[in-house]
């Protein structure tokens, strides 16, 4: 089992998990990150103000919530 940690995973470990179907996990050291990120995201969506890609459409739907 190949873990992945954050801001060290290389294009070798990558090009690994890909051609080979390697099995692959997120390191548990991430999981606050990852819980942080989510909240970020969420908090973005409740807001009445536009934010690109989590309440709005992308490209030429930036401005269509």
């Amino acid at each position: 089992m190949i873990s992945l940690t954050p801001g060290s995973v290389t294009l070798a470990t990558l090009k690994q998990i890909f051609r080979n179907n390697a099995p692959a996990r997120l390191d548990r050291n991430a999981q606050p990150a990852v819980e942080a990120a989510a909240q970020m995201v969420a908090d973005a969506a409740a807001r009445s103000d536009a934010v690109y890609g989590i309440n709005t459409g992308f490209g030429k739907l930036a401005s269509t919530k």
